[in-house]
């Protein structure tokens, strides 16, 4: 009888002890807590909300007023590749900054970050990616060109391809190849860039050439031997004919060096 009440007693005991320690759990998380960690208060304590869409959307604007500020006007396509969820935020006025950080990247995945302001205080990072590709009519390559090879009218055609560089990189105009040759092998179907021609060579080494000097307003003129072969703007070593005195000058055309 005795063993019975002691355990009616122990049990008595443990039931209030358990009961207290769940009291003290529910008074250490109250409903602003369970708020805090998704519960059913997480509107209240924060009201506002802004969507992964209009975030995307705030990038692409940002994205758009950068390519506007360089000048940007061939055609380009923006691909979202990763955009931020969406976000709660708490009352107050809200106003965010978009950053572009460094210069677009043409071909590849362009960061934009955003930060969000409640109140004039900085709430949140975050960021946003967009692939920028850009498109121009460029000239390519109709067949296989060979080194020093001269390209015919009918050896390239205009084609709209992805661009990755800024302006100027590749030639648009059927003038830009005129009287120019490859500096390598270029393949069918491969856009023309600026540094894949070169004048020809207009100059052998061990031809005669026309030497001539400009001084004050006075040009003096004398032959020579070209020491090596040269194009038109290059420079190169010639040997006066008369002197045998080695000089260097600026390739003029086909039969004059200019001395400097």
């Amino acid at each position: 009888m005795k063993m019975k009440r002691s355990r009616l007693a122990i049990r008595s005991i443990f039931c209030m002890l358990w009961s207290g320690f769940f009291c003290l759990f529910v008074l250490a998380f109250p409903p602003q807590a369970e708020a805090l960690y998704g519960g059913g208060m997480q509107a209240e304590v924060f009201p506002q909300q802004i969507s992964s869409q209009k975030l995307a959307g705030i990038a692409r604007q940002q994205l758009e007023l950068e390519l506007h500020k360089i000048s940007e006007t061939r055609r380009h396509v923006l691909t979202l590749t990763n955009a931020p969820r969406d976000m709660r935020l708490p009352a107050g006025k809200m106003r965010y900054e978009a950053e572009i950080p460094g210069q677009i990247r043409y071909g590849g995945v362009q960061p934009v970050h955003i930060r969000i302001y409640v109140d004039e205080k900085l709430y949140r990072r975050v960021i946003c990616y967009y692939r920028v590709q850009v498109f121009e009519k460029v000239l390519v390559a109709g067949m296989n060109l060979g080194l020093e090879q001269a390209i015919a009218p009918n050896a390239v055609r205009v084609e709209e391809r992805e661009v990755a560089g800024g302006q100027g990189r590749y030639l648009e105009k059927f003038e830009d190849i005129a009287g120019r040759v490859p500096v390598r092998y270029i393949q069918m179907g491969q856009p023309l860039e600026q540094n894949m021609l070169q004048n020809p060579v207009v100059i052998h080494s061990g031809a005669p050439v026309k030497l001539v000097i400009n001084y004050k307003g006075i040009q003096v003129s004398a032959e020579g031997i070209a020491m090596q072969k040269g194009r038109v703007g290059g420079r190169i070593k010639v040997r006066n004919a008369h002197s045998s005195r080695v000089l260097q000058g600026k390739v003029i055309d086909a039969s004059t060096v200019e001395i400097s």
